[in-house]
C-alpha cells in the first residue's frame, strides 16, 4: 500500500514536469518571436498633441496678456477723485486767492484812506471853526490868546 501512493506521486510529478517542460518551451518559442519583433517608436501623435496644447497654451496666454493690458489702461484712465469735484475744487482755491488778494490789496490802502480821512476831516473842522469865528468874533480873539499862551509855556512832562 505504501508503494502505490509512492506511485501515484510519481505520476504526478511526472504530469507536472511534463506540462513545467512544455510550457518553457511555449516560452522559448515566444521568447525567439519576441526577439524577432521590432519596435519602430511612433511619437507623430504625441508631438501633434503636445504643438495643439502649445497652440492653445499661446492663445489663452495672448488673450490673458491682453486682458492685462486692457485692465492697466482702464487703471491709469481711473482717478480717486471725479473730475467735476476737482474742478470745484480748483474754483474755490482760486476764489479764495482772489478774495484774499483783494483783501491784501485794500488793507495796503487803509494807510493812505486813514491819511486822506485825516486830511478831510481836518478841512471841516478848520471850516466849522472858521464860520463859528466869523459868527463869534469875540470868541476868535479869546482863542488865539490861548493858543499864544499854549506855545508859549514848555511841556513839563
Amino acid at each position: 500500500m505504501g508503494y502505490k501512493k509512492l506511485d501515484e506521486i510519481m505520476e504526478l510529478l511526472t504530469d507536472e514536469l511534463d506540462g513545467f517542460n512544455k510550457s518553457i518551451d511555449r516560452l522559448e518559442r515566444l521568447a525567439r518571436n519576441t526577439d524577432n519583433i521590432k519596435i519602430v517608436p511612433d511619437t507623430t501623435e504625441i508631438e501633434g498633441l503636445i504643438r495643439e496644447h502649445l497652440n492653445s497654451e499661446k492663445t489663452m496666454n495672448s488673450k490673458l496678456h491682453e486682458s492685462v493690458q486692457d485692465i492697466g489702461s482702464l487703471i491709469s484712465k481711473a482717478r480717486l477723485v471725479p473730475k467735476i469735484q476737482l474742478w470745484i475744487h480748483y474754483s474755490i482755491w482760486i476764489g479764495s486767492l482772489i478774495i484774499i488778494g483783494y483783501l491784501a490789496l485794500k488793507v495796503s490802502q487803509t494807510g493812505n484812506m486813514k491819511d486822506k480821512a485825516f486830511a478831510e476831516g481836518e478841512q471841516k473842522v478848520i471850516l466849522d471853526l472858521k464860520g463859528y469865528f466869523d459868527q463869534n468874533p469875540g470868541h476868535y480873539e479869546s482863542y488865539r490868546k490861548w493858543i499864544k499862551e499854549k506855545n508859549s509855556v514848555p511841556n513839563q512832562k
